[in-house]
């Protein structure tokens, strides 16, 4: 197992570091992962909006049903 890891860290970085092609490589490996990271950024938050409602506050349809008016949920 130590030897598949070890030949797949080589190949990562034969392709990686060659010299006529690694650069244009990097730089798409580099755009793909700050392209994944701000999508899950702006999911993360648009989420967190959605369950807030607008201005933080929590949505009312986020209550229980049973939930005598005027009562305040734990959140538990």
């Amino acid at each position: 197992m130590r030897t598949l890891l070890t030949l797949g860290l080589g190949a990562a970085a034969m392709y990686l570091l060659d010299p006529e092609q690694g650069p244009r490589r990097r730089a798409q490996l580099r755009e793909r992962w700050m392209d994944g990271t701000r999508r899950l950024r702006e999911r993360a938050s648009g989420t967190a909006a959605e369950a807030r409602g607008p201005m933080g506050v929590p949505l009312e349809q986020d209550k229980p049903a049973d939930t005598p008016p005027g009562a305040h949920h734990l959140g538990r």
